[in-house]
């Protein structure tokens, strides 16, 4: 699959609340929402809705407090009928990656982010993932993940199917590899070489590389393994990045979803 076309302005934004850096405490922000159009996109999905670090909570219908990634889908759902409305719910495949947790009194939490997963699947047909460094999932809730139709949170990293199409993912970030969601440089390189000689459709990390000509932050050791081998869209989150998409000279695009939310529809498909 390959980004086409991607608007510069945002048809949408959601607001929440989020912890402040410093001493500013719970603050709010608003989540952009992007349209976009994929080309070679499978024909069984009529869109595709990629977002990372959904790390804030908001207000739901019963005016309780909220993961942000716990409304947002629904939301969204209603978006497209309304912009979209050819674009049908259980034909469009969501890809998550990571760091869907969040505490508004504490930056940088940690916690179970299962209700977000859960939230995207009763919306849309596929939701396929990675976790983030502060995604950590209790073991039932790794259970009910798994027997959850057409929901996948690849957990190591592999290479899965959703329809035929070739999903790598590799989640979690450079570290200490004694804690959770972290991979020293050598082990994680590896790994991303290995998924990255099997030519995917997709891949899926949480931690991606830099862009130093945009001055865009990141891993330079990411960058340089993925210009190594063949082209492939590769979408992530971690760290913000004010452009939301590069491509690079060997034909590899990277999509960069932090506090974002991007929908795509099939290229050259005619208007609503």
């Amino acid at each position: 699959m390959r980004i086409t076309k991607m608007a510069q302005e945002p048809i949408e934004q959601f607001p929440y609340l989020t912890a402040g850096a410093g001493d500013k405490g719970v603050i709010q922000s608003w989540l952009p929402i992007y349209l976009g159009e994929m080309a070679e996109m499978p024909d069984w999905c009529d869109a595709v809705i990629v977002t990372s670090d959904l790390q804030g909570v908001t207000e739901s219908d019963e005016h309780e407090q909220v993961l942000l990634g716990e409304v947002l889908p629904a939301f969204v759902s209603l978006l497209l009928q309304v912009e979209k409305p050819s674009v049908r719910p259980e034909r469009t495949l969501v890809l998550l990656c990571g760091d869907l947790y969040a505490d508004p009194l504490k930056r940088g939490s940690s916690g179970d982010p299962l209700s977000v997963w859960t939230a995207f699947r009763q919306e849309f047909g596929h939701v396929v993932g990675v976790a983030g460094n502060h995604d950590l999932f209790e073991a039932d809730s790794i259970g009910k993940l798994r027997n959850m139709e057409r929901v996948t949170l690849i957990s190591e990293p592999e290479i899965v199917l959703a329809n035929q199409l070739r999903i790598a993912g590799l989640g979690g970030i450079i570290g200490r590899s004694d804690k959770a969601n972290r991979r020293d440089l050598p082990s994680f390189l590896q790994s991303l070489a290995a998924l990255l000689r099997k030519e995917p459709d997709v891949l899926l990390l949480h931690q991606g590389p830099d862009e130093p000509a945009l001055g865009l932050p990141g891993v330079a050791e990411i960058r340089t393994k993925l210009q190594q081998h063949a082209p492939t869209l590769v979408c992530c989150g971690h760290v913000h990045w004010a452009e939301h998409l590069v491509e690079w000279t060997q034909g590899t695009q990277v999509l960069n979803a932090d506090g974002k939310l991007f929908v795509f529809t099939r290229a050259n498909e005619k208007s609503d």
